[in-house]
């Protein structure tokens, strides 16, 4: 069979074409039209500019499954995979770290490979050049290899890490909730020794890991005896419970430390839990286990605000929110005409919710949070009250130079991160006045209030992920400008790595990042003004470039501050779970079950960072008498918990 050649169509048949499609718009079949209408995008991308091409081959790519369709790219990790290809496994730390060395080297010399290439590329279109030049002389090579050389002399300065420079990443313990334990099998091999002759006898040692999930009934008899007292009296004298659990709860300490855990650290739903537990003799529902959780969080109270009043006093507070949901909320608004104040009227700010514990004597949690923190905040532009739930996250050190002191702080109100940070600066000591603030550079995150910004001297600090993301979505609208852009990112991200990969110390952070980030940030300047021009402000590419020019000082000033970080990435993974949670826990449907949840999130997250174990400090706490975790929270604290538990430790050796 002849191949049949396919004529191209020409302006005025793809006209024709057109204003037939339109004419027989209900006379022919749905997939024909479609198919019509994919063919002229088709050639109006491929005829027309190399933006509307490059947008097809993006939509191209993600129909065929190359690119997920729920993003564009991968923004998530700005330096991808560090491995160069060369296949080894390191046996140990000590071999990992001597590998990673070197594969970082290779990757700061391919940066500035393409970094140049990035440059004449740009330049090229530009016309400042006539041809390109795609490979490096062998005296630029040279060049190169001497800057990575220096580059890897500044990481190594100042003889190490120190721990006040260390950047905060914990989310999760490995480990904390495990108790490990060991045991011994002798396996015999099948050889009957009267049978045949054994020449020799080797033993393979081999490992294998068991783990068993299971619920344990405890069957208590509790004496009671009837006595007579010197007055004359009888009186029943019974066996006390509270070594095994809380009072009127059918459950152990064991079970709540277990229980909170799994919840709150490692967003198990509760209804998911509670069919997991319920065996023949006991239902577990998720309203009891919400009960229990409420339970432990009116006991870790005390410490959580305690955590709060320090968390004030930190000389680097950073943060970010995020909306939430919780049932209550969302339905009272989803009412055209709410009938009656809304269910948190009794707290909605300091000074109602104090009312309500002096008056009616409201011992809840929403009361007693309210009271410290507020909850519902009024609009910025004096319209109203915001109507927005969010949950916001705050952290910071106590202690400047111990990581271990890290504060980690969610609440969720009516308002947002700049509302909860005015709340804590209204705490926080006159003497602390120096504070710097890492967040989005946003408005509403800045603090307003006039008397609060006159008590302290608040430098801001921006964060290089939130400037770098519009360049990574909507890379496919300026290929060119938006890979230098990205690729600039990357050696920023590079330097940190390798900072941390080298050990961090105040004098190679402060080395690494004044000559070789600097350098990087003039060259990101440099393409930022440059995109200005071509794009509108209106746009999210122009709109990009121009908060990099905007901001300049404010992304740059972590350069010179070695306690700072490149970006305020820390803040989002402690509110990444929360969309986990969002999607996964639906017990959460009042107020008082939201607030229980960031009480514990508080608590063990703070914990992780000083590394204490987890089910064991909140074990240890509940066992506590409440009244003395009331009385002096501040020894309660997973800092000073873990500090009390090393001092035994030492003192149980000596």
């Amino acid at each position: 069979m002849a191949k049949t050649e396919l004529a191209p169509l020409s302006q005025e048949d793809r006209a024709e074409l057109a204003a037939w499609r339109a004419k027989h718009n209900k006379g022919v079949p749905t997939p024909v039209l479609v198919a019509l209408d994919q063919y002229s995008a088709l050639v109006d991308g491929l005829g027309g500019s190399r933006q509307k091409l490059s947008h097809i081959l993006v939509e191209l790519r993600r129909a065929l499954g190359i690119t997920p369709a729920t993003e564009r790219r991968n923004s998530k990790d700005p330096l991808g995979p560090l491995s160069n290809g060369d296949g080894r496994r390191p046996r140990d730390e000590r071999e990992w770290l001597e590998v990673q060395a070197g594969r970082y080297e290779t990757l700061a010399d391919w940066h500035k490979e393409i970094a140049k290439r990035h440059r004449r590329k740009v330049k090229s279109l530009k016309g400042k050049l006539m041809e390109m030049q795609d490979e490096r002389t062998e005296e630029e090579k040279e060049q190169d290899r001497e800057e990575v050389r220096q580059h890897i002399a500044r990481l190594k300065l100042g003889g190490g890490a120190q721990a006040a420079f260390e950047s905060a990443k914990e989310a999760f313990m490995i480990g904390a909730q495990v108790a490990m334990s060991e045991e011994t099998l002798e396996l015999p091999a099948p050889v009957d020794d009267t049978k045949v002759k054994v020449l020799d006898t080797v033993v393979d040692h081999r490992e294998r890991y068991d783990f068993t999930f299971s619920v344990r009934k405890l069957s208590v008899d509790v004496e009671k005896k009837v006595i007579e007292g010197t007055d004359g009296e009888r009186h029943v004298v019974s066996a006390s419970t509270a070594d095994l659990g809380p009072p009127r709860y059918a459950v152990t300490w064991e079970f709540l430390a277990h229980m909170a855990v799994l919840v709150v650290q490692y967003a198990m739903p509760m209804n998911r839990l509670g069919n997991l537990l319920t065996t023949d003799a006991k239902k577990f529902t998720a309203g009891s286990l919400a009960r229990l959780l409420r339970y432990v969080a009116q006991r870790f109270a005390p410490v959580y605000l305690t955590l709060v009043d320090s968390l004030a006093d930190s000389e680097i507070i950073t943060g970010d929110d995020t909306s939430s949901r919780v049932v209550q909320v969302n339905s009272y608004f989803a009412q055209e005409k709410p009938e009656g104040p809304p269910p948190w009227h009794g707290y909605r700010n300091r000074e109602t919710a104090r009312r309500s514990i002096e008056g009616s004597g409201d011992k809840s949690l929403a009361a007693m949070l309210a009271n410290e923190l507020g909850f519902e905040f009024d609009r910025r532009t004096g319209d109203g009250t915001k109507s927005s739930f969010h949950t916001t996250t705050v952290s910071g050190r106590s202690v400047v130079a111990d990581p271990r002191s890290l504060i980690v702080v969610y609440r969720s109100h009516l308002g947002g991160f700049g509302n909860l940070l005015e709340m804590l600066l209204a705490k926080r000591r006159k003497a602390a006045r120096a504070l710097t603030i890492q967040s989005d550079l946003a408005t509403v995150n800045l603090v307003a209030e006039k008397d609060l910004r006159k008590r302290f001297d608040i430098r801001y600090v921006g964060c290089a992920s939130h400037a770098r993301r519009p360049f990574a979505l909507y890379e496919h609208e300026d290929p060119d400008n938006c890979a230098r852009m990205l690729h600039l990112f990357k050696g920023l991200f590079m330097h940190e790595y390798g900072l941390t990969l080298h050990g961090r110390n105040r004098q190679n952070v402060l080395a690494v990042r004044n000559i070789d980030s600097r350098e990087l940030w003039a060259e990101i300047k440099e393409v930022a003004e440059d995109m200005s021009k071509r794009w509108s402000s209106q746009t999210k590419l122009g709109e990009g470039a121009r908060y990099i020019t905007r901001h300049f000082d404010k992304l740059t000033a972590y350069l010179d501050d070695p306690r700072l970080d490149l970006t305020n990435n820390f803040s989002e993974r402690m509110l990444r779970l929360e969309k986990l949670i969002e999607a996964s826990a639906l017990f959460r449907t009042t107020l008082e079950g939201r607030f229980a949840l960031d009480v514990m999130r508080s608590i063990l997250q703070t914990a992780v960072a000083a590394r204490a174990p987890l089910q064991q400090y909140v074990l240890s706490v509940l066992r506590a008498s409440p009244e003395e975790v009331a009385e002096s929270p501040e020894r309660f604290t997973p800092r000073a918990w873990a500090q009390m538990q090393k001092l035994s430790s030492a003192r149980n050796v000596n």
